[in-house]
């Protein structure tokens, strides 16, 4: 089973009448919008294909593909015509060629083996027994074919004349050939025990496929195809299906992004080269990466890339971390060529396929090399005797291989993997690190950067990392000069941008189907922007009992995210010496006001000291209980239509109400200024 008929299933089932709901909109369209889509979708399942492709027993032959096709039919020949004739064939030669003995009886004989034969046939429809006694009859019976043609063979060899080889040589190999095409057609009609369970095990990924397929990439990009263009009414929480908000792994919580198509315009254009993905923490560049390497941003009829994404370790040795990717590229390798190996090679490509073998030795070499350390031994000795006088003489040599340097390691990873990018051609090598930012932003990313850029500037390899905000910016400083690590590594730094809310409502919809506007503005808001955060928000807005109102919602979304202000202010605040300013800000913290505006001026009156860290804590307090104050008064039950921009705007506040507070609360400002009818967040801190 193939990506493209896998694809079409699911497509179809997705648009058929009644099976998922008929969706509304133009078929044909919303077809041609799916096929757009497919690198998305079918990047979606590539964890259940990967497992698929494992698990499938090949049956590209002919005779197999008809054996499976017509099985009643191939079961009365392997089972039945050939054992038979064989036996016929036997009885005639006994009776009239070996000294024309009269004694055999042909008839009978051959009447007993029909009889064996229409029995075994009988007992393979029964059980699993029945089947192994009918797969080893069936096996009997070719054995007999080619054990009948050797002989043959090996008579006309001895005995015969020597022209007899020419047609018993030819015959023989015609016969050998016939009887591998037949034992493969009877390994897919009658498996053996072990065959059987790997072939239920392929039957049942591939089930899992085509669900994946469904589920995962045509049903949610068709939703977001419908969420883009339509908008659910109403103030009442109502909603489908919203289990794929619970589920991870998935591509189902990326949203295709701009990066991610500037990424792959960059990859498309250049031949090799490594780029850099920067952008807050949350902002989604883990799962661009995944998406990226699974191929969701491939063009339509372009080769699947082979890609290998590892996480950067916090506590690194450069040696280990290069030893790991070489491995892991090693197994993607032979991955790669298993999945992709032909059982027929036309003699035109048998040069690329012996280049292909080489290459999986290579591999192979490679993991043996980093895993063990080669010792050879070699011993040599004499002796000899005289008269009862004796003299001996040994000399042994011991040769223990040393593990390899840091530059070998380095030479021989860029040595290996450019001969996969020409041996692979037209394939990419893709190679992820992620978590690069997890390292920490300064001097430990810049050192690891250093200590692995080495292996860079491979032809036909492409390195993609994660990279904190601070990379972009001295990316861009060194066009003033200002050179860097980060400029002498990367070729191009990628801006993973917040979400807007157009993107925002698109990623909710795979998710959640038929989410009404307001819940999802409520969720944008909250997130700020960030892909991560807006998962959360999501799942807590779906956690609500369905029919409660906009309000109500808001109200138990602002109630916990004021707790978590709270708790977490206070925490902070135990560290600190300031013991009367800390009282009197833990005093309003413990105790908060139910009128939020009210509590923000609390926070803010309880510390007019010069105290940094204190007064800091306070001002950023009072921002985040600002925005909650004008969340709950905006997302009220007399909102009926949202603005994006507006929305835009209050994730906007959200994101700088934590890191600056005098911003946020200026963005506050300019939010209810343009909403008279709410009330404004207060004064500014100091």
């Amino acid at each position: 089973m193939t990506e493209d008929e896998v694809f079409e299933q699911a497509v179809e089932a997705a648009l058929r009448p009644g099976g998922h709901g008929e969706p509304p909109g133009d078929p044909e369209a919303l077809r041609a919008v799916l096929r757009d889509a497919k690198a998305w979708i079918a990047a979606s399942a590539r964890a259940h294909h990967d497992r698929y492709a494992e698990l499938r027993v090949g049956t590209t032959r002919a005779l197999a593909r008809a054996a499976v096709k017509h099985p009643f039919l191939w079961r009365c020949l392997l089972l039945v015509v050939i054992p038979v004739t064989e036996c016929l064939l036997a009885a005639l030669l006994f009776k009239y060629g070996v000294n024309g003995n009269p004694a055999l009886p042909v008839v009978r004989n051959t009447v007993i083996a029909a009889e064996i034969a229409v029995l075994v046939l009988g007992v393979s429809y029964l059980t699993v027994i029945g089947r192994t006694v009918a797969w080893f009859w069936g096996v009997l019976g070719l054995g007999c074919i080619t054990l009948a043609v050797v002989s043959a063979n090996l008579v006309a060899l001895i005995v015969g004349p020597w022209f007899a080889l020419f047609a018993t040589v030819p015959l023989g190999i015609l016969t050998v050939w016939g009887v591998g095409h037949l034992t493969e057609a009877l390994n897919a009609l009658l498996p053996p025990a072990m065959l059987a369970a790997r072939s239920a095990a392929a039957e049942q990924a591939l089930e899992e496929w085509r669900s994946a397929m469904l589920n995962d990439g045509v049903l949610p990009a068709l939703r977001a195809e419908l969420g883009g263009t339509r908008i659910v009414p109403g103030t009442e929480l109502m909603f489908g299906d919203a289990r794929n908000l619970h589920r991870g792994g998935s591509l189902i919580s990326h949203q295709p992004v701009p990066a991610g198509r500037e990424l792959a315009e960059l990859v498309d254009t250049l031949d090799g080269g490594s780029f850099a993905l920067a952008g807050p923490r949350g902002s989604g560049k883990t799962n661009l990466l995944r998406a990226f390497c699974r191929g969701a941003y491939r063009r339509q009829g372009q080769a699947a890339d082979l890609s290998v994404l590892v996480a950067a370790p916090v506590d690194y040795v450069p040696r280990e971390f290069v030893l790991h990717l070489y491995a892991q590229a090693c197994h993607a390798v032979l991955a790669h060529l298993r999945e992709a190996a032909p059982k027929v090679v036309p003699r035109h490509r048998r040069v690329r396929h012996d280049e292909r073998r080489r290459l999986a030795r290579s591999a192979q070499r490679g993991l043996r090399d980093i895993a063990y350390v080669q010792t050879l031994t070699g011993e040599t000795s004499g002796k000899f005797g005289f008269r009862g006088a004796e003299l001996a003489y040994k000399r042994g040599t011991s040769l223990t291989g040393r593990p390899p340097t840091y530059p070998e390691v380095v030479d021989d990873f860029r040595g290996f993997v450019g001969a996969v990018a020409r041996t692979l051609d037209p394939v990419r090598v893709v190679i992820a690190i992620d978590e690069i930012d997890r390292i920490g932003a300064g001097e430990p990313a810049r050192r690891f950067l250093n200590e692995i850029k080495a292996v860079f500037d491979v032809p036909g390899c492409y390195y993609l990392m994660s990279v904190s905000t601070e990379a972009q910016h001295d990316f861009e400083l060194a066009g003033m000069g200002l050179r860097s690590v980060f400029d002498s590594s990367f070729d191009e730094v990628v801006r993973v941008d917040y979400l807007d809310f157009q993107l925002a409502r698109g990623l909710i919809s795979r998710s959640v189907d038929g989410l009404p506007e307001v819940f999802v503005a409520l969720a944008f808001a909250f997130s700020g922007g960030l892909a991560r955060q807006l998962t959360r928000s999501a799942r807590a807005i779906v956690r609500q009992v369905r029919g409660t109102s906009l309000a109500a919602v808001a109200e138990k979304l602002v109630a916990d995210e004021l707790d978590r202000v709270c708790k977490t202010t206070s925490d902070a605040l135990t560290a600190l010496d300031d013991r009367d300013g800390v009282t009197k800000l833990l005093r309003v913290l413990a105790d908060p006001d139910a009128d939020l505006h009210v509590l923000r001026e609390r926070v803010q009156a309880s510390y007019t000291s010069e105290h940094t860290a204190i007064g800091d804590l306070a001002d950023r307090a009072a921002a985040r209980i600002a925005f909650l104050a004008v969340v709950r008064d905006y997302f009220a039950d007399d909102l009926t239509e949202v603005v994006p921009a507006q929305v835009d705007a209050l994730a906007r506040a959200r994101r700088y109400a934590g890191s600056n507070p005098a911003t946020g609360l200026a963005l506050l400002e300019e939010f209810s200024s343009a909403s008279t009818a709410r009330r404004g967040p207060g004064p500014r801190p100091r």
